[in-house]
Protein backbone atom coordinates (compact mmCIF):
# COMPACT_ATOMS: atom_id res chain seq x y z
CA UNK A 1 0.00 0.00 0.00
CA UNK A 2 1.08 3.14 -0.94
CA UNK A 3 0.78 6.98 0.47
CA UNK A 4 -2.44 7.11 2.54
CA UNK A 5 -3.11 10.49 1.66
CA UNK A 6 -6.66 9.84 3.46
CA UNK A 7 -5.57 10.19 6.91
CA UNK A 8 -3.99 13.45 6.95
CA UNK A 9 -5.48 15.10 3.70
CA UNK A 10 -8.62 16.24 3.67
CA UNK A 11 -11.10 14.03 1.84
CA UNK A 12 -12.31 17.50 0.20
CA UNK A 13 -8.74 17.79 -1.47
CA UNK A 14 -8.97 15.09 -3.90
CA UNK A 15 -7.45 17.63 -6.31
CA UNK A 16 -4.28 18.25 -3.71
CA UNK A 17 -3.81 13.96 -3.33
CA UNK A 18 -3.84 13.30 -7.27
CA UNK A 19 -1.04 16.85 -7.78
CA UNK A 20 0.99 15.76 -4.28
CA UNK A 21 1.44 12.18 -5.51
CA UNK A 22 2.74 13.09 -9.00
CA UNK A 23 5.07 15.91 -7.35
CA UNK A 24 6.75 13.66 -5.08
CA UNK A 25 7.37 11.46 -7.94
CA UNK A 26 8.91 14.41 -9.63
CA UNK A 27 11.16 16.00 -7.51
CA UNK A 28 12.15 13.85 -5.16
CA UNK A 29 13.30 11.58 -7.70
CA UNK A 30 15.31 14.74 -9.08
CA UNK A 31 17.12 15.66 -5.51
CA UNK A 32 17.07 13.08 -2.37
CA UNK A 33 18.50 13.81 1.53
CA UNK A 34 19.68 10.09 1.40
CA UNK A 35 19.93 7.22 -1.56
CA UNK A 36 20.30 3.98 -0.57
CA UNK A 37 21.62 1.00 -3.21
CA UNK A 38 22.18 -2.03 -1.81
CA UNK A 39 25.01 -4.87 -2.36
CA UNK A 40 24.09 -5.86 -5.85
CA UNK A 41 22.96 -2.37 -7.00
CA UNK A 42 19.48 -3.44 -8.33
CA UNK A 43 17.21 -1.83 -6.01
CA UNK A 44 17.54 1.80 -4.26
CA UNK A 45 15.59 3.52 -1.50
CA UNK A 46 15.52 7.70 -1.79
CA UNK A 47 14.73 9.72 1.19
CA UNK A 48 13.43 13.15 1.29
CA UNK A 49 12.62 14.45 4.99
CA UNK A 50 10.17 17.13 5.51
CA UNK A 51 9.80 20.04 8.06
CA UNK A 52 7.12 21.25 10.64
CA UNK A 53 6.27 24.89 9.23
CA UNK A 54 5.64 26.04 12.64
CA UNK A 55 8.43 24.56 14.93
CA UNK A 56 10.83 24.06 12.10
CA UNK A 57 12.18 20.56 12.87
CA UNK A 58 12.09 17.29 11.13
CA UNK A 59 8.96 15.49 11.32
CA UNK A 60 8.52 13.20 8.51
CA UNK A 61 9.87 11.76 5.51
CA UNK A 62 8.86 10.59 2.06
CA UNK A 63 10.55 7.71 1.19
CA UNK A 64 10.74 6.51 -2.97
CA UNK A 65 11.39 2.67 -3.77
CA UNK A 66 12.66 2.12 -7.01
CA UNK A 67 14.45 -1.47 -8.89
CA UNK A 68 17.19 -1.48 -11.72
CA UNK A 69 15.65 -3.35 -14.63
CA UNK A 70 17.51 -4.61 -17.57
CA UNK A 71 16.42 -1.42 -19.69
CA UNK A 72 15.18 1.16 -17.05
CA UNK A 73 14.99 2.28 -13.39
CA UNK A 74 11.51 1.08 -12.68
CA UNK A 75 9.38 3.34 -9.42
CA UNK A 76 7.46 0.44 -7.34
CA UNK A 77 7.09 2.14 -3.76
CA UNK A 78 6.01 5.64 -2.48
CA UNK A 79 5.34 5.85 1.27
CA UNK A 80 5.41 8.95 3.90
CA UNK A 81 6.44 7.98 7.32
CA UNK A 82 6.51 10.41 10.58
CA UNK A 83 9.50 10.48 12.27
CA UNK A 84 9.82 9.08 16.15
CA UNK A 85 12.46 8.96 18.68
CA UNK A 86 10.90 5.41 19.87
CA UNK A 87 12.76 2.31 17.87
CA UNK A 88 10.46 -0.67 18.85
CA UNK A 89 11.68 -4.45 18.71
CA UNK A 90 9.55 -6.82 16.94
CA UNK A 91 9.30 -10.10 15.75
CA UNK A 92 8.93 -10.72 11.85
CA UNK A 93 6.71 -13.77 12.54
CA UNK A 94 5.71 -13.95 8.56
CA UNK A 95 5.74 -12.74 5.43
CA UNK A 96 2.05 -11.72 4.35
CA UNK A 97 0.76 -13.07 1.26
CA UNK A 98 -0.67 -9.56 0.15
CA UNK A 99 3.03 -8.58 -0.25
CA UNK A 100 4.17 -8.20 -4.03
CA UNK A 101 6.99 -6.50 -5.14
CA UNK A 102 5.82 -2.91 -4.54
CA UNK A 103 4.87 -3.47 -0.86
CA UNK A 104 5.99 -6.18 1.96
CA UNK A 105 3.85 -6.93 4.65
CA UNK A 106 4.40 -8.83 8.08
CA UNK A 107 2.45 -10.26 10.41
CA UNK A 108 4.63 -8.99 13.75
CA UNK A 109 4.44 -9.45 17.40
CA UNK A 110 5.91 -7.40 20.14
CA UNK A 111 8.81 -9.96 22.33
CA UNK A 112 6.75 -11.06 25.19
CA UNK A 113 4.46 -12.23 22.43
CA UNK A 114 1.58 -10.56 23.75
CA UNK A 115 0.18 -8.27 20.57
CA UNK A 116 0.12 -9.67 16.62
CA UNK A 117 -0.87 -7.15 14.05
CA UNK A 118 0.07 -6.13 10.44
CA UNK A 119 2.59 -3.73 9.68
CA UNK A 120 4.35 -2.76 6.21
CA UNK A 121 7.97 -2.54 6.05
CA UNK A 122 9.40 0.98 4.70
CA UNK A 123 13.44 0.91 3.52
CA UNK A 124 13.13 -2.42 3.40
CA UNK A 125 16.01 -3.38 1.01
CA UNK A 126 18.54 -1.89 3.49
CA UNK A 127 18.02 -5.14 5.71
CA UNK A 128 18.13 -8.57 3.42
CA UNK A 129 14.97 -9.79 3.06
CA UNK A 130 16.42 -13.25 4.80
CA UNK A 131 16.74 -11.44 7.56
CA UNK A 132 13.79 -10.20 8.17
CA UNK A 133 11.11 -12.97 8.26
CA UNK A 134 11.29 -15.35 11.71
CA UNK A 135 13.91 -12.61 13.07
CA UNK A 136 13.88 -9.66 15.56
CA UNK A 137 14.24 -6.44 14.10
CA UNK A 138 13.91 -2.78 15.51
CA UNK A 139 11.81 -0.38 13.42
CA UNK A 140 10.33 3.25 14.14
CA UNK A 141 6.67 2.68 13.89
CA UNK A 142 4.09 5.56 12.82
CA UNK A 143 0.11 4.88 11.53
CA UNK A 144 -2.18 6.42 8.83
CA UNK A 145 -6.02 5.61 10.01
CA UNK A 146 -8.79 5.14 7.92
CA UNK A 147 -10.98 4.35 10.65
CA UNK A 148 -10.92 6.29 13.99
CA UNK A 149 -13.05 6.75 17.39
CA UNK A 150 -11.93 8.88 20.67
CA UNK A 151 -13.34 8.10 23.47
CA UNK A 152 -13.09 9.92 26.41
CA UNK A 153 -12.22 7.43 29.03
CA UNK A 154 -12.44 3.94 29.53
CA UNK A 155 -15.75 3.56 30.77
CA UNK A 156 -17.08 5.43 27.70
CA UNK A 157 -15.29 3.17 25.35
CA UNK A 158 -16.48 -0.33 27.13
CA UNK A 159 -20.19 0.89 26.87
CA UNK A 160 -19.66 2.43 22.88
CA UNK A 161 -18.31 -1.25 21.91
CA UNK A 162 -21.05 -2.97 24.25
CA UNK A 163 -18.44 -4.42 27.43
CA UNK A 164 -18.07 -3.47 30.60
CA UNK A 165 -21.34 -5.74 31.99
CA UNK A 166 -20.49 -8.42 34.23
CA UNK A 167 -20.40 -12.00 33.40
CA UNK A 168 -20.95 -14.93 35.14
CA UNK A 169 -18.22 -17.38 33.80
CA UNK A 170 -17.36 -21.26 35.70
CA UNK A 171 -14.97 -21.77 38.39
CA UNK A 172 -14.17 -17.36 38.14
CA UNK A 173 -17.48 -16.04 39.17
CA UNK A 174 -19.17 -13.05 37.79
CA UNK A 175 -16.66 -10.93 36.48
CA UNK A 176 -16.76 -7.46 33.84
CA UNK A 177 -15.46 -7.94 30.56
CA UNK A 178 -13.45 -4.73 29.17
CA UNK A 179 -11.27 -4.04 26.29
CA UNK A 180 -7.45 -3.23 27.00
CA UNK A 181 -6.21 0.05 26.85
CA UNK A 182 -3.78 -0.71 24.75
CA UNK A 183 -4.89 -3.60 22.49
CA UNK A 184 -3.49 -4.05 19.06
CA UNK A 185 -4.50 -7.23 16.77
CA UNK A 186 -4.83 -7.94 13.02
CA UNK A 187 -7.33 -5.56 11.64
CA UNK A 188 -8.46 -7.32 8.71
CA UNK A 189 -10.64 -9.47 11.17
CA UNK A 190 -12.66 -6.16 11.92
CA UNK A 191 -12.54 -5.34 8.41
CA UNK A 192 -13.17 -8.43 7.03
CA UNK A 193 -11.17 -6.78 4.08
CA UNK A 194 -8.05 -8.93 2.70
CA UNK A 195 -6.01 -5.76 2.43
CA UNK A 196 -3.45 -5.44 5.64
CA UNK A 197 -3.78 -3.17 8.86
CA UNK A 198 -4.19 -3.47 12.12
CA UNK A 199 -6.48 -2.82 15.02
CA UNK A 200 -4.81 -0.24 17.61
CA UNK A 201 -6.33 1.21 21.24
CA UNK A 202 -4.26 3.64 22.82
CA UNK A 203 -4.24 6.31 25.12
CA UNK A 204 -3.45 10.16 23.95
CA UNK A 205 -0.19 11.26 25.49
CA UNK A 206 -0.33 14.64 23.19
CA UNK A 207 -1.27 15.89 20.13
CA UNK A 208 -0.16 19.28 17.67
CA UNK A 209 -1.39 20.58 14.87
CA UNK A 210 1.67 20.81 11.52
CA UNK A 211 2.19 22.20 8.48
CA UNK A 212 4.41 21.07 6.05
CA UNK A 213 5.90 21.22 2.96
CA UNK A 214 6.36 18.18 0.78
CA UNK A 215 7.27 18.70 -2.84
CA UNK A 216 6.04 22.47 -3.00
CA UNK A 217 2.86 21.57 -1.42
CA UNK A 218 1.53 22.35 1.95
CA UNK A 219 -0.59 20.60 3.97
CA UNK A 220 -1.45 20.46 6.97
CA UNK A 221 -3.26 18.10 9.56
CA UNK A 222 -2.45 16.59 13.25
CA UNK A 223 -0.17 14.04 14.95
CA UNK A 224 -1.14 12.13 17.88
CA UNK A 225 1.34 10.51 20.17
CA UNK A 226 -0.19 7.59 21.01
CA UNK A 227 0.87 5.46 24.38
CA UNK A 228 0.42 1.50 22.50
CA UNK A 229 1.00 -1.95 23.46
CA UNK A 230 4.35 -1.39 22.00
CA UNK A 231 5.31 2.02 22.95
CA UNK A 232 4.65 5.75 21.63
CA UNK A 233 3.53 5.41 18.17
CA UNK A 234 2.32 8.69 16.09
CA UNK A 235 -0.19 8.78 14.21
CA UNK A 236 -1.32 11.37 11.24
CA UNK A 237 -4.56 12.41 11.08
CA UNK A 238 -7.01 15.21 9.62
CA UNK A 239 -9.66 16.64 11.40
CA UNK A 240 -11.89 16.93 8.93
CA UNK A 241 -11.79 13.63 7.98
CA UNK A 242 -12.31 12.16 11.65
CA UNK A 243 -14.56 13.05 14.45
CA UNK A 244 -11.87 14.63 17.03
CA UNK A 245 -13.91 16.32 19.51
CA UNK A 246 -12.92 14.80 21.90
CA UNK A 247 -9.15 14.76 21.92
CA UNK A 248 -7.18 15.08 24.37
CA UNK A 249 -4.65 13.95 26.83
CA UNK A 250 -5.62 11.00 28.75
CA UNK A 251 -8.62 9.80 26.12
CA UNK A 252 -8.61 7.12 24.10
CA UNK A 253 -8.04 5.95 20.70
CA UNK A 254 -9.38 3.28 18.60
CA UNK A 255 -8.34 3.09 15.25
CA UNK A 256 -7.49 0.68 12.48
CA UNK A 257 -4.81 1.75 10.37
CA UNK A 258 -2.08 0.87 8.02
CA UNK A 259 1.35 0.68 10.47
CA UNK A 260 4.76 1.71 8.75
CA UNK A 261 7.30 -0.04 9.94
CA UNK A 262 10.80 2.14 8.96
CA UNK A 263 13.86 -0.50 8.88
CA UNK A 264 16.08 3.17 8.42
CA UNK A 265 18.98 4.35 10.92
CA UNK A 266 18.72 7.67 9.53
Amino acid sequence: MPVHFNSFIADEEESLREKLFSDIVTKYTETADNVFVNDDKTKIHMTSFFKDEYSNKEIGKVVITLIVRTDNIELVDVDIVLLSNHKTKLCFEEKLDQSSEANEYYLVCDLNEEYYFDIETVNRYIIPAQDIEKNKIGAYLSAFPFQLDVFENEEEMNKILGLGEEVDIPSIGKKAITMSQKMMSDGRIMTGDDEPCSFIIGKVINFKDVKVNIADNYVEFKIIYLDTGVGNMPVAVNSENFDLSKLKKGALIGMIANIKADLDEK
